[in-house]
C-alpha cells in the first residue's frame, strides 16, 4: 500500500493512515435534520484507531461542481490515504466521488460513500436519533475504509461492431440507427427476407413511420450493414465488447466467423393458436380467419374476400383470443382491429362489422382517432364477459349479463402475441433469462427495458414482449443509444474492478458457482479442477458467495473483513 500500512496479530491492529471524513449537508436535507456540527466534534476526537490521522469537515453541497473542486484540492493538500463521504445514496453520486479522487492520487477504491440522507434524515423525524445514527454509519464507513485495498483499472480494446439477430422492424431500426463509417453492423435473419411479420402489415397505423418496405431498401442499400439471409447463429462467446459469433447459412452450411462488440436480439414473437383454446373450434374450410391473414389480403388489389372470392357481408372481429391461455395483454390488438374494421367499411359501407371486445386497450394518443373512426363508420362494438366461436357462429355473454348469438360471412380473430420459437434456444444461448411469460428479462422495465443480464446483450421489438411497429422501433433506439455511448470507436471499455475472485487452495471444482451466475462469468478448467472467474465478464454481484460450500470465492471491495468490520463498529 502507498502511504499507510496495515498489520494484523490477533486481535491488535495498527495503521498508519490519514482519513478524510467530508459530510454533505445538501442544503436543508441533511443539515436540517441531522446535527453536523456534533459528529464532527466527535468523530474528530476517536481514539480508536492507533495511529489514524482523521480531518473532519463539512460542506454545502458536494456534488455540485464547486463542491467537487473543494474536495479534490482537500485530498491533495492534506494528502489522504483513505476518504469516507457521509452525504446521499451511492445511487446518486458513488461514481461522482470516484471521479474526484481519480482526479488526485488516491485510489478510488480506497474511498467509501455513507449514506445519511435516505437512511437518516428523510426518515428519522426526531434529530437526535436521526443524528446518533448518522454517526454511528459515518465511524462504520471509517472501520471498513480502512480494510479496503487498492484496485486498478485494466481498460480493454474493444470491437464497435454490432450483430442484430433478426430483420423484422425492431432489427432493421436498430441496424440502421448503429451503422456508420467506423461501425458495420451483421444482421441475421433466419428466413428468405428481411421485414418479418410487419412486412405484411399494409396501411400502417397512425404514427408508426415510413412504409416497411422503404425500410427494408434502406437496410440493403446500406454499404455498411451486412445482411446474412437463410442464416442461423449457431455460437456466441464473449462479453461486452469482444464477441465472437459463429454463422451458419442453412442453404450451404457454410460457417462464417465474426467479431462484434454487442449483440441486439430482435427475434421476434409468435402469433397464438385460437385452436389451442376450448373457446374457438372452426375447420380450415371456415371462413374464419387471423387477423394476419386479413393484412395480407387488404395489401392486395381486390381487398378481403371469401374463400369463394365473394365479398362478405358480414364481418366478426373477436378480440383477446389467448389473454386468457397467456395471462397477459397484448396491448396492440385493440388498435389494429380497429384498423380493420375501418379498412372493412372503406371496402364497403353495405359491409356489417361487429367487434366483440373484453376491455377496450387503447394506450396511445393516436389509437383514439381509429376508434372514433370505426364508431362514425358503423362499427358495432359489443362488450362481453364470455364468448365462444363454432365455424363462424359466435356465441357470446354481454357485459350485463344478455346472452346472445350470431353468424356471420366472415370472423377475424385476433390471438395474442407470444415469445418467439427461439427464445430459449437464445436465452441459453447467450446467458439471458427468462421472465414469467417466456420473453427475455430486462435488467429494469422502467429504468433499462433493453439491457440483460449479460452486458453487451440488448433485446428490442417482440423479443422483450409484446408491442406494435412503434414501441419496436423505440426500443431498437434506445437500443442502439446504449450502444454508442458504451462502444465508442477508438476507445477502450472499463470493466468492473470489484470482482469475484476464487482461492485455488479451498476451490473443490464442485461447479456451484457456475450455476448461479447469471451474467456467465465463471468457466470449469478441468485441468486443475477448479473454477475460475472471467473478470472481464464479472459483475461483482455476489450471487456466487453463498453458493460455495468451501469458503473459496471472495468479492473484491466487499470482503468479510470489510463487511463485518463496517456493521461492528455502526452497532457499536
Amino acid at each position: 500500500m502507498k502511504e499507510f500500512e496495515m498489520q494484523e496479530s490477533g486481535q491488535d491492529m495498527k495503521l498508519r493512515a490519514k482519513v478524510g471524513v467530508y459530510i454533505c449537508e445538501c442544503g436543508p436535507n441533511i443539515a436540517g435534520k441531522v446535527d453536523l456540527d456534533r459528529i464532527i466534534a466527535d468523530i474528530s476526537e476517536l481514539d480508536d484507531y492507533q495511529g489514524v490521522e482523521l480531518v473532519v469537515k463539512k460542506y454545502g453541497f458536494l456534488c455540485s461542481a464547486p463542491g467537487k473542486e473543494y474536495l479534490e484540492e482537500e485530498i491533495k493538500s492534506n494528502g489522504f490515504t483513505h476518504l469516507v463521504i457521509g452525504a446521499c445514496s451511492p445511487r446518486d453520486h458513488d461514481s461522482t466521488f470516484m471521479g474526484v479522487c481519480k482526479k488526485t492520487d488516491l485510489n478510488p477504491y480506497l474511498y467509501r460513500i455513507i449514506n445519511i440522507r435516505e437512511h437518516c434524515s428523510w426518515v428519522i423525524d426526531d434529530k437526535e436519533k436521526a443524528t446518533v445514527k448518522a454517526e454511528s454509519y459515518i465511524r462504520g464507513g471509517i472501520a471498513r475504509v480502512l480494510r479496503q485495498s487498492e484496485l486498478f483499472e485494466k481498460p480493454l480494446d474493444i470491437n464497435p461492431d454490432v450483430l442484430i439477430i433478426g430483420g423484422g422492424v425492431a432489427g432493421m431500426e436498430a441496424a440502421l440507427s448503429l451503422s456508420g463509417d467506423d461501425r458495420r453492423v451483421f444482421v441475421v435473419e433466419k428466413t428468405d427476407q428481411l421485414g418479418g411479420v410487419s412486412i405484411d402489415l399494409w396501411g400502417i397505423l397512425p404514427g408508426q413511420g415510413e412504409a416497411i418496405g422503404k425500410k427494408v431498401e434502406s437496410v440493403l442499400e446500406n454499404g455498411n450493414i451486412k445482411v446474412f439471409l437463410n442464416t442461423r447463429v449457431e455460437n456466441v462467446i464473449g462479453f461486452l465488447g469482444n464477441f465472437e459469433i459463429e454463422l451458419v447459412s442453412e442453404e450451404n452450411t457454410e460457417i462464417t466467423e465474426i467479431m462484434a462488440g454487442a449483440i441486439v436480439v430482435a427475434t421476434g414473437g409468435t402469433i397464438f393458436d385460437p385452436l389451442e383454446s376450448d373457446r374457438y373450434s372452426y375447420a380450415e374450410s371456415d371462413e374464419v380467419y387471423k387477423s394476419l391473414s386479413i393484412e395480407k389480403m387488404f395489401s392486395g388489389d381486390d381487398g378481403a374476400a371469401l374463400r369463394s372470392g365473394k365479398q362478405p357481408s358480414s364481418v366478426a372481429l373477436i378480440h383477446c383470443v389467448g389473454r386468457e391461455e397467456k395471462n397477459y395483454c397484448s396491448g396492440i390488438c385493440c388498435s389494429y382491429m380497429m384498423k380493420l374494421a375501418c379498412f372493412f367499411k372503406k371496402q364497403s359501407a353495405d359491409i356489417q362489422v361487429t367487434e366483440f371486445y373484453r376491455d377496450i386497450c387503447l394506450p396511445k394518443k393516436e389509437d383514439q382517432e381509429r376508434f372514433t373512426e370505426a364508431e362514425a363508420a358503423g362499427v358495432a362494438l359489443i362488450r362481453v364477459k364470455d364468448i365462444s366461436l363454432k365455424g363462424t357462429d359466435v356465441t357470446f355473454e354481454r357485459i350485463s349479463g344478455d346472452k346472445g348469438e350470431q353468424s356471420f360471412d366472415m370472423v377475424v380473430l385476433a390471438p395474442a402475441l407470444g415469445p418467439s420459437a427461439d427464445t430459449e434456444y437464445f436465452a441459453d444461448l447467450l446467458t439471458v433469462p427468462l421472465d414469467e411469460f417466456g420473453f427475455f428479462q430486462e435488467v429494469h422495465k422502467m429504468t433499462n427495458p433493453v439491457g440483460t443480464a449479460t452486458d453487451g446483450v440488448f433485446i428490442v421489438g417482440t423479443a422483450h414482449g409484446p408491442k406494435g411497429v412503434s414501441d419496436s422501433m423505440q426500443f431498437a433506439r434506445a437500443s442502439a443509444g446504449q450502444i454508442l455511448t458504451r462502444l465508442i470507436p477508438g476507445e477502450k471499455l472499463i470493466p468492473e474492478v470489484a470482482v469475484t475472485e476464487i482461492s485455488e487452495a479451498y476451490c473443490t471444482g464442485c461447479g456451484n458457482c457456475l450455476s448461479v451466475c447469471v451474467y456467465g462469468a465463471i468457466y470449469s478448467d478441468d485441468s486443475r479442477g477448479i473454477s475460475v472467474v472471467n473478470e472481464a465478464v464479472c459483475r461483482g454481484c455476489g450471487n456466487c458467495f453463498g453458493s460455495c460450500p468451501s469458503g473459496a470465492l471472495r468479492t473484491k471491495h466487499f470482503t468479510n473483513t470489510q463487511l463485518y468490520r463496517e456493521v461492528d463498529e455502526a452497532l457499536r
